[in-house]
C-alpha cells in the first residue's frame, strides 16, 4: 500500500515532503489548508489522529504523528541501504540522531515561541529577551557545527538535513543567515538538490 502523508500548508510537514522525495518511495500527499482567520489546522485532521496536527503518515494500518518519529519510522522501514541515515555502528550516528531531534526540540522551540509571541503584545515582557537570546544561541550552535562539518551528521547528507531544513528556511526568510556564512553555504547546497526543488513544487 502506498504511503500517505497528510500535509498542512506552512507547517513542519514540509520536512517529510522533502524526506519522502529524497527517499524515492511511492507516496501520496493529501493537502490541507490552515484556517484563514485562526491559522489553525482544519478539523479534518482530527479524523486521522486525535491531536489533529500535521505531519501525519499513514502506512497501511499504521498512523504515526510527530515529525521526528515519522523520520525514524521511514528510515527504519524504507532506507534499508542506509542511503539517508548512518548505521547505528557508525561514528556519525549519535550526531545524526541528535540533530534529527534537535530540529523539533531545543533548536526549534525558540523560533516556535517567537511565532506564538508575535500574536500578543510582548512590550516589557522579559520572556521576549529570553527567547531572543535562545534564538541566538540556536543559530550560533548551527553555524559553529556547519563551519566544522558539511552536513549535520558529518560528511554526507542525511535525513537530519531534511528536518533541520525547515528551521533554516524560516531563518533565511527573516534575514537570519546574513551573518551566518557556513549556514548560508549549507542552505545553498540544499536548494540545489532535486528533492528540495520537488518539495517546493508540492508547496510549503
Amino acid at each position: 500500500m502506498t504511503l500517505k502523508l497528510h500535509h498542512l500548508n506552512a507547517s513542519r510537514s514540509q520536512r517529510i515532503v522533502w524526506l519522502l522525495a529524497e527517499l524515492g518511495v511511492p507516496h501520496e500527499i493529501v493537502h490541507y489548508k490552515r484556517n484563514a482567520v485562526t491559522n489553525l489546522a482544519p478539523p479534518e485532521l482530527l479524523k486521522i489522529h486525535p491531536m489533529g496536527k500535521s505531519p501525519l503518515l499513514e502506512d497501511g494500518d499504521v498512523v504515526i504523528a510527530e515529525t521526528g518519529a515519522i523520520a525514524e519510522y521511514l528510515m527504519g522501514k524504507y532506507d534499508t541501504d542506509y542511503h539517508l541515515h548512518p548505521r547505528p555502528s557508525s561514528p556519525e550516528f549519535p550526531r545524526y540522531l541528535e540533530w534529527l531531534h534537535a530540529a523539533e526540540g531545543a533548536i526549534f522551540l525558540p523560533g516556535l515561541l517567537q511565532v506564538y509571541f508575535a500574536r500578543v503584545d510582548m512590550t516589557g515582557n522579559p520572556a521576549k529577551e529570553m527567547m531572543a537570546a535562545e534564538r541566538e544561541k540556536a543559530a550560533s550552535t548551527i553555524e559553529a557545527h556547519l563551519a566544522r562539518y558539511p552536513y549535520f551528521a558529518g560528511e554526507r547528507f542525511t535525513a537530519a538535513d531534511c528536518l533541520m531544513g525547515f528551521q533554516i528556511l524560516m531563518s533565511d526568510a527573516q534575514g537570519g543567515l546574513a551573518n551566518r556564512p557556513a549556514t548560508k553555504a549549507w542552505f545553498e547546497k540544499m536548494k540545489a538538490r532535486p528533492a528540495y526543488q520537488k518539495m517546493l513544487e508540492v508547496g510549503i
